[in-house]
């Protein structure tokens, strides 16, 4: 065998151990490089797992600081709700007992300004026996004592109603509250007396005016008795 042909056999014969050297580095590098892999794989999937968990628990703690905020200004907004109407309350407090103190006030005002009403004026009107009805003679006495009041200011009447003694006590009381309420009326609606000014009783067969022994006496008794007072401080009033 000649020297060139040597060579070239060795030459194969080292190529042929360099590719089988080269394929078993491969073949180990892979072997070595396969469960690297693996492991690396493995860990991406954790660390995306990990990273899905981080991103659950951070979407689900934001819905929560949401929700919290939600009903913390629903409660801020309840609170102040609550404050408002507390404080209309405290003001509707304040407009009654203004109003109280007054009415107080007035009513006091009224109580003492009682005792400055004096009688000026005195009006009687009769009635039939048994009856509560006004007659012409009445009405026309009720007309006179309704114009001295017309348009005033600061008076009262009072108006007592009266019968004779004929008849139960009892009887007598409703009748003579009849005839004391249709003088009211009258006054009321065909002289527009307001009724806060006029004060009834019907007190029966008490103050007798005549002896109900003889006609004309039991006639006199049965009887309405108007009285006209006025306020004298009002009356000072109007003279200024």
């Amino acid at each position: 065998m000649s020297k060139k042909n040597s060579l070239i056999i060795c030459m194969i014969a080292a190529l042929g151990l360099f590719i089988e050297m080269g394929c078993a580095t491969k073949k180990y590098v892979k072997q070595q490089v396969d469960p690297v892999s693996g492991r690396v794989d493995e860990l991406t999937e954790v660390s995306k797992r990990n990273e899905n968990a981080i991103k659950d628990v951070d979407s689900r703690a934001q819905s929560g600081i949401q929700s919290v905020q939600a009903k913390a200004s629903e409660v801020d907004s309840k609170a102040m709700a609550a404050d408002q109407k507390a404080l209309e309350a405290q003001q509707m407090a304040k407009n009654a007992e203004g109003k109280i103190s007054g009415v107080e006030t007035s009513f006091n005002q009224k109580i003492s300004n009682i005792d400055s009403y004096k009688p000026v004026e005195n009006a009687s009107v009769t009635f039939k026996f048994n009856q509560a009805e006004l007659s012409d003679e009445a009405k026309a006495a009720l007309d006179q004592l309704a114009g001295k009041v017309k348009d005033s200011k600061g008076y009262v009447l009072e108006i007592q109603g009266f019968t004779d003694n004929v008849g139960a006590d009892s009887y007598n009381l409703g009748l003579s509250q009849k005839r004391s309420e249709n003088v009211v009326r009258y006054l009321s609606q065909q002289h527009q007396i307001p009724l806060f000014r006029m004060f009834i009783l019907g007190l029966g067969e008490a103050k007798q005016l005549e002896d109900n022994k003889t006609k004309a006496g039991r006639a006199a008794n049965r009887r309405v008795e108007i009285t006209l007072l006025k306020s004298e401080i009002e009356s000072m009033s109007s003279s200024r």
